[in-house]
């Protein structure tokens, strides 16, 4: 009993899972199977969920693509992935004040990493989530992740010189970013929970009365 409430906890992606499965009466079997994405030659169940559904169906996945959407970004397209960089809040809110969430760049590179576009250290990559992957690298190096790990510490380092506008938009964006984050781990919970009552009612039936 204990292992069916935690469940949901530890396995929050099972639990929306299984939330988005046809609602059977209680007592009654909720049964919910994982596509394995790398079994491309099997024929999939009609009522299985593959691991991209799933993320797609993420509350997380879902606000930030509109976040996304809002600011006309052609990164909403990559939401999925962006939620699973370490750092995509802050990246994100550095990519805001740098082209407007991937609205202006060159060479798919949004942030101005290599100073600038002609200069022997400018990054090129193929596409803008390669360039959101390696920002996301860059930040987990000590020397952001220990001592510049806010907007305000990156002024005069990443962006130089330094700019109040420049740390006030990032500053803006991340409280943003942070709410929509805190708002999806509510409604997360909220699934989770749900589905614990479900698991135990279905688990453990009422007796049906003579």
């Amino acid at each position: 009993m204990a292992l069916i409430l935690l469940a949901p906890v530890f396995f929050p992606q099972l639990a929306l899972a299984a939330e988005l499965q046809t609602t059977k009466a209680v007592g009654s079997d909720l049964v919910f199977e994982i596509n394995d994405v790398s079994a491309v030659n099997q024929t999939p169940k009609p009522n299985s969920l593959s691991i991209e559904t799933l993320a797609q169906n993420d509350p997380l996945v879902i606000k930030l693509t509109k976040f996304l959407q809002k600011y006309n970004s052609p990164l909403d397209q990559y939401a999925a992935e962006i939620t699973k960089q370490p750092h995509w809040q802050l990246a994100l809110a550095v990519s805001y004040v740098e082209s407007h969430m991937g609205r202006y760049c060159f060479d798919n590179n949004c942030s101005g990493i290599g100073v600038k576009p002609g200069h022997p250290s400018w990054r090129k990559y193929k596409t803008k989530l390669d360039w959101f992957i390696d920002l996301n690298n860059l930040l987990d190096k000590p020397v952001y992740k220990d001592n510049r790990n806010t907007c305000k510490k990156m002024n005069g380092f990443y962006v130089q010189p330094g700019s109040r506008n420049w740390v006030y938009g990032c500053e803006q964006k991340l409280k943003e970013l942070t709410e929509l984050k805190q708002l999806a781990e509510a409604e997360r919970q909220a699934h989770s929970e749900k589905l614990a009552q479900n698991l135990a009612l279905a688990t453990f039936p009422l007796s049906h009365q003579n």
